[in-house]
């Protein structure tokens, strides 16, 4: 799998916010600006064939209307796009274009091809084209249900999440994880570098730090750790 990583910032820095795509075809979260990042990275967002939606917050789905729109408006595809993420998650897609005053649900419905799986307990499994999709439900305060991927036990990403079991059994289960770094030290809603720290030696796999804070990203650079990867906007590796 060729896996970028999109945007590797938190919502307060002058990096892309967190995103990640997967041959081209499959992202997990899409925060605002995600099409011109795309776009300016030479890549045709029509290829896209899933959405993993790891929680509503605005800075990992407020750019869905304007992809969905270029896609089907601009572009004009008919091929259909599944949508997988917590409970709730047409409903707030939809408010999401009436806020923008775009299409409304009828609309939506009848002009753009897509399927949504909701998510509302711990575990899921779900296989879609050549993918095997676990969805685990992880801790990020009040915001709930949010979840963490791992796609074909290969690379995992934790979605915004404090420590705890769901992000323990992703990075058991897959080569590489792609984790929420924001703090110095973790709280409930985010991992620090301290709760990174404990999780390479514990599992001896490679983490790659997102959601990264200005302050906690420099902070970072100073550890000696060969398992932790801080990363630009636009890092690509395959696995």
């Amino acid at each position: 799998m060729k896996v970028e990583l999109v945007g590797t910032g938190a919502i307060y820095t002058k990096y892309n916010s967190a995103c990640t795509l997967i041959n081209e075809e499959l992202i997990v979260d899409m925060p605002n600006g995600t099409l011109k990042q795309l776009l300016k990275n030479n890549h045709k967002p029509e290829k896209i064939k899933i959405i993993l939606i790891t929680h509503m917050h605005g800075d990992h789905i407020s750019d869905i209307p304007f992809f969905l729109k270029h896609v089907y408006n601009y572009v004009k595809i008919d091929n259909e796009i599944t949508i997988i993420g917590p409970k709730g998650i047409e409903d707030k897609i939809v408010e999401l274009f009436e806020a923008y005053r775009f299409e409304d649900r009828e609309e939506i419905q009848e002009f753009m091809n897509l399927k949504f799986i909701e998510l509302n307990n711990d575990e899921y499994e779900i296989k879609l084209e050549e993918y095997k999709i676990e969805a685990i439900q992880v801790s990020h305060g009040e915001e709930k249900p949010a979840y963490g991927y791992n796609i074909n036990n290969s690379v995992s990403c934790t979605g915004d999440s404090g420590i705890c079991d769901g992000v323990e059994k992703l990075i058991a289960n897959s080569k590489v994880t792609i984790a929420d770094t924001s703090l110095r030290e973790g709280d409930h809603c985010h991992m620090g570098i301290d709760n990174i720290k404990y999780l390479t030696q514990k599992y001896n796999k490679q983490i790659i730090a997102t959601h990264l804070r200005d302050t906690t990203r420099e902070e970072l650079k100073k550890e000696e750790n060969r398992n932790i990867l801080i990363a630009e906007d636009g890092y690509q590796f395959e696995i």
